[in-house]
């Protein structure tokens, strides 16, 4: 049994091979797919012959062709196996314009193959160099003229290619198969506008989003109208300044499900009966990995209706982590090509949180630790001078 081992051997690695071969072949194939598929798109019906209508499918014509091409002599799968992948793709195609367009796609293909139209980059070029329109320009012609089928001038399934000699133009036109078309053509237009009243009707039946509500299941139209309400009823106390609780906390660590970005929340509870107008600055710091140099990460301010005993919850976030990468390790004094950059990380150090009333009246202030609460003294040391921070938008 043991002689045998070698040829089982053999059989398994040829097999995994085969296996191998097929799952690039399908992946490949899938990738052609996917790329063509947005030039297999329907362009609509129109409600009148465009007379622009060819000159919109030309471009998109030379593209389907030469990625047939490409596809064909780069060993992928041929024009006809392509183009019906790709319509795999385009859920909006019907099976009347499916059939229609791989039909249709394959025998200009084909016409272009014989026309020696493709350069040898597999492109289509249009340029005729077999047979007697040699040295001629391919045409794209409509096989039912706009004429008998307006709503179609944007189709491509409605459109053929030829050599000059045997355009429309030049008494080329075959009536009868072109009557056969006609009728063939008729059912993907019935089957386009099928398709596009099913789409408005899906479209005017769509649920409206609701709109956003706060705890209290208010909108934001219902918030401020109940704000000025109670502004009105406040009188000249609603001028004065509140009395306010305020907590922060760091809410959110980077990650993939929130962008990579820290997160702080603050908590604003109004202690007074009544309502005020307040504005809120915050700064959310970071420090770099080997000096431990803080640096502005991220500031604003934010306008706040806040009601009478009312609480509201705020919630500020810095850029993605990676914005930080190069400025920090910059602050660090770290080679351009330094080793050590791939390995550092830019780190959360801190946040200070301020609430105004009016201007300039500082009514409440939190920061997260004792060292970040010095960035609120009248003169603060430089190492948290929220005015003096640098920070990667230059400040």
């Amino acid at each position: 049994m043991h002689k045998f081992r070698p040829l089982r051997l053999a059989c398994v690695t040829i097999a995994l091979f085969l296996i191998s071969g097929a799952s690039h072949a399908r992946a490949e194939n899938n990738r052609l797919a996917k790329a063509l598929a947005p030039q297999l798109r329907p362009l609509g019906l129109t409600p009148r012959a465009d007379p622009q209508g060819l000159n919109q499918l030309r471009p998109r014509l030379v593209e389907i062709l030469s990625a047939m091409q490409a596809s064909y002599k780069g060993g992928g799968p041929d024009g006809r196996t392509l183009i019906s992948s790709s319509l795999e793709l385009v859920p909006s195609v019907g099976d009347a314009q499916r059939m229609m367009l791989i039909g249709n796609l394959t025998q200009m293909w084909t016409e272009a193959r014989a026309l020696g139209c493709f350069g040898a980059d597999h492109k289509f070029t249009g340029l005729i160099t077999q047979g007697p329109d040699s040295g001629s320009q391919a045409v794209f012609e409509f096989i039912v003229p706009v004429e008998q089928a307006p709503r179609l001038s944007r189709e491509i399934s409605n459109v053929r290619l030829v050599a000059p000699s045997r355009s429309r133009e030049k008494g080329g036109a075959d009536s009868a198969r072109d009557a056969a078309f006609a009728k063939q053509l008729e059912a993907v237009e019935s089957e386009m506008q099928h398709g596009a009243n099913q789409a408005k009707i899906a479209k005017d039946n769509k649920p409206k989003p609701e709109p956003v509500r706060n705890s209290m299941g208010e909108t934001a139209a219902e918030q401020s109208a109940r704000f000025q309400a109670e502004m009105a009823r406040a009188g000249d106390a609603a001028g004065k300044p509140p009395s306010l609780k305020l907590q922060g906390r760091l809410i959110q660590q980077p990650s993939k499900r929130n962008n990579y970005c820290w997160s702080y929340g603050i908590d604003l509870r109004n202690i007074s009966a009544h309502p005020a107008e307040l504005t809120v600055e915050w700064w959310i710091l970071g420090k770099t990995d080997i000096k431990r140099i803080n640096y502005l990460m991220a500031k604003g301010s934010e306008k706040v209706q806040l009601r009478g005993a009312g609480v509201q919850a705020l919630e500020f976030k810095t850029k993605p982590k990676s914005t930080y990468d190069n400025f920090a390790d910059d602050l660090d004094e770290l080679p351009a090509k330094d080793k050590r950059r791939a390995k550092t990380e830019p780190d959360y150090r801190g946040a200070v949180i301020r609430v105004l009333h009016g201007k300039d009246t500082v009514i409440a202030t939190w920061a997260s630790d004792a060292t970040m609460a010095r960035a609120l003294m009248e003169d603060p040391p430089a190492e948290v001078d929220l005015e003096r921070l640098p920070g990667p938008d230059g400040r």
